[in-house]
């Protein structure tokens, strides 16, 4: 059955439990209560269940290392998650008159904790039932203590003066918080029972070893009311009904006048029937006339008129720990929580898109021309080196004064142009190739000039 997080969420908060005694004659008055703020665990997120892992029975569920969900036993486990965390702050008030004229005002002198808490489901409604017939108990729920890694962090407040250091641990530390797993279900016992007293093998005798204190236990009823002709505006509602069992332990030293004291005012305050009981002598360090308990059993269907329960502070009580001054200070704040404003700048980048294709186009072009280029580059040396290879082989080479032709000695070859009439043009075509024969003409003409000089020569001998 899935737990209704609004109903927990409705348990969040501070609760306090008082019980005051005081005569109208003489300077007697007793007074002790209990302070618990009950705040989200963040590990909350790290729960799991099982069909047949009842957290009402002391068990719950628990990942292991393979990712797996197991089943484990509270008492013997250190889980890493839980419902709830509190933090509780403790108190005791005696002031005794004529004849003994003690005064004693004792307190844990800050909070302790944090401490975790499973809100186990009670029984469905089919199995649960009001007293009252024209009511129905929708869903309950019963505290579980876990133990967790910050258990054994927890430690006295500097300011404590309820206990001793040596017996912190064993009232409100890490041991109260592992005594209370051990102890908060017991299937033989009577829990119900408003006279149950789960220390009562630790009275008037030392054979079971010292006492075991437990830390509060409590039971919320989510009652709906049901509606009759007159009311039917209130058949919808529900209402939270509380029951809370827890003996605030006390272990003065024999040194101490309330050792002797206590006995005394005992017989006192349990015979006034009020509501208020103190119960004992508990063994506590060997000691079987040491340990007494303010019992502090609270039923809101059954109320007592000396013991009190609000879901509230108490004016002149501890109200709220440092760990929920941050929840406390966020519901008066005045800062506005305002949405993400839709104001955001804008950027003009059409230009700057523009010119980068425009770059883009560019460079395209560019690359294309350098391919062009080097294609018709390669095209003219392969040209170039045929024409030069012909005019090696083919001896057409220009010899002028039997020196080669600056055209040869640039390592490359030209094909001579002479300009003349078309009566002294010979075109010859052999092996594809058109030659000028115009040699034989210039011998024939030197020839005749030097002749002519020769005869001018003899004639003037």
């Amino acid at each position: 059955m899935t737990k209704n997080n609004t109903r927990i969420a409705s348990l969040l908060g501070t609760w306090t439990g008082m019980t005051h005694l005081k005569t109208d004659i003489g300077s007697y008055e007793l007074m002790a209560y209990f302070v618990i703020h009950i705040m989200p665990d963040p590990m909350r997120g790290y729960a799991c269940s099982l069909d047949d892992c009842l957290e009402i029975n002391n068990q719950a569920c628990m990942w292991n290392d393979q990712g797996e969900k197991e089943c484990r036993d509270i008492a013997n486990t250190l889980f890493d998650w839980s419902d709830v965390s509190a933090f509780m702050y403790f108190g005791a008030k005696i002031d005794v008159g004529f004849p003994f004229n003690k005064h004693r005002e004792e307190d844990t002198g800050g909070w302790v904790g944090p401490i975790n808490i499973v809100m186990a489901q009670g029984p469905n409604r089919q199995s649960v039932f009001h007293d009252d017939d024209s009511a129905e108990v929708i869903e309950r729920y019963v505290s579980r203590y876990v133990q967790t890694p910050s258990t054994n962090y927890i430690r006295m407040p500097e300011n404590c003066t309820l206990v001793r250091e040596e017996d912190f641990r064993k009232i409100a530390g890490d041991e109260a918080v592992k005594q209370t797993a051990e102890g908060q279900y017991d299937p033989d016992s009577p829990n119900n029972d408003d006279d149950w007293d789960p220390y009562e093998k630790y009275l008037n005798t030392c054979e079971n070893g010292d006492v075991k204190p437990m830390l509060p236990l409590f039971q919320f009823d989510f009652v709906k009311r049901l509606g009759g002709i007159d009311d039917d505006d209130d058949s919808e509602k529900e209402n939270i009904e509380v029951k809370l069992n827890y003996k605030l332990m006390t272990m003065p030293r024999k040194k101490d006048y309330m050792y002797d004291i206590y006995p005394k005012i005992q017989n006192r305050v349990n015979r006034a029937g009020l509501g208020f009981h103190i119960s004992g002598p508990y063994c506590y360090g060997n000691d079987p006339k040491r340990g007494y308990s303010f019992d502090m059993n609270f039923d809101s269907r059954d109320p007592k008129k000396m013991l009190n329960l609000e879901h509230a502070c108490v004016e002149g009580l501890p109200c709220a720990p440092p760990a929920a001054d941050l929840y406390v200070l966020s519901k008066g704040s005045s800062i506005d929580v305002k949405p993400v404003p839709d104001n955001a700048a804008v950027v003009g980048v059409l230009p700057f898109f523009y010119l980068s294709l425009v770059f883009c186009i560019l460079c395209g072009i560019i690359v294309h021309l350098f391919r062009v280029n080097q294609k018709l580059r390669s095209r003219l040396e392969e040209r170039s080196g045929g024409e030069f290879a012909y005019g090696r082989n083919g001896g057409r080479d220009h010899v002028e004064n039997g020196n080669a032709s600056s055209t040869e000695a640039m390592g490359s070859s030209s094909t001579p142009y002479h300009a003349m009439d078309e009566d002294h043009l010979v075109i010859s075509q052999q092996n594809g190739d058109v030659d000028c024969c115009l040699r034989d003409e210039h011998n024939d003409r030197v020839e005749r000039q030097e002749e002519e000089m020769q005869n001018l020569l003899d004639g003037a001998e």
